[in-house]
């Protein structure tokens, strides 16, 4: 069966303020909108790419998404690639890539689009020995 993929950038959920802060209350609702537009998303895999970000996240700020795609649980069922730059991105992506563990969600974040689209293209049985092998290309920002 083939695998269906959709990429979204983070600007087209991510509300920044005039004065260069995230409005996560608008962030929040834009990612339920998005869940919302696809009537079949849950057939997708999902890439969300947060390289072009002008604004930085707070740990709060990622707990808060990681809540709201526990929510809408049934839309975000499948596999969730998140592709940060290193640095404070990828740790802000690896403790939503925790959170959303903890809630029974498969979501890893990368730092390579390559090794992302590979992930997502694994699967259910290669993906976990995947996740393994790319752990330390992950901390090292490759």
């Amino acid at each position: 069966m083939a695998t269906k993929i959709k990429i979204i950038t983070a600007k087209d959920f991510i509300e920044i303020t005039p004065e260069g802060i995230i409005n996560i209350t608008t962030s929040r609702q834009l990612l339920v909108d998005i869940a919302k537009a696809e009537p079949h998303a849950v057939d997708y895999e999902l890439l969300v790419d947060f390289r072009d970000t002008q604004g930085q996240l707070s740990i709060l700020d990622v707990y808060q998404l990681a809540a709201e795609l526990c929510q809408h649980g049934d839309t975000f069922r499948g596999k969730v690639a998140l592709l940060v730059l290193p640095g404070i991105n990828f740790d802000c992506a690896k403790f939503f890539e925790t959170c959303s563990h903890n809630r029974g969600f498969s979501v890893n974040a990368f730092t390579d689009y390559e090794k992302a689209m590979r992930w997502i293209l694994l699967d259910e049985y290669q993906t976990s020995d995947y996740r393994l092998s790319t752990r330390t290309d992950a901390s090292d920002g490759k």
